[in-house]
């Protein structure tokens, strides 16, 4: 799934979790900011909230968090997506319900875009894939040392 395709769903799931958004005017606000595709200034809004969160009731930080950690997605900041959408996640997951039915799916969405944003992880470095067709080289351990061969022509006794 392309990168735009990404963020086109992830934006579908903004558009329409607003209307339902029933959070203080900052979530809301950064939130609109989100869905219209401006991420900058949705960024620039959440920072400056960030100290009223710490004080707002538990449904309005985990909107919080979830808008949060879209935004820093969209923006290619994982790490600090992966603060804000686990914060998210952690408040509903002790509290049940605390973020509506469409701002769970925007958090589930925004959890899809972020794990797809992921770079593939590579193999560890010493698995090997063994075929058939492959004949394993002896170590060197196992290989007997060779004899030790004269330098110079020796003389055989007569």
């Amino acid at each position: 799934m392309g990168r735009s395709a990404i963020l086109a769903v992830v934006f579908s799931a903004a558009i329409l979790a607003l209307p339902a958004c029933g959070s203080s005017h900052y979530v809301q606000r950064g939130a609109d900011l989100y869905g219209d595709g401006r991420f900058v200034e949705a960024d620039e809004v959440f920072a400056r909230s960030e100290p009223r969160v710490a004080r707002a009731p538990l449904d309005e930080r985990a909107a919080y968090a979830a808008y949060r950690g879209a935004t820093f997605i969209a923006l290619g900041d994982l790490p600090h997506a992966h603060h804000w959408l686990t914060m998210a996640s952690e408040i509903e997951r002790s509290h049940p319900g605390t973020l509506r039915p469409v701002e769970r799916a925007f958090l589930d969405s925004a959890w899809r875009a972020y794990g797809n944003r992921l770079p593939p992880t590579p193999p560890p470095a010493n698995t090997a894939v063994a075929s058939s067709s492959q004949v394993p080289s002896p170590s060197v351990e196992s290989v007997p040392p060779a004899p030790q061969r004269a330098l110079a022509p020796t003389t055989v006794p007569q």
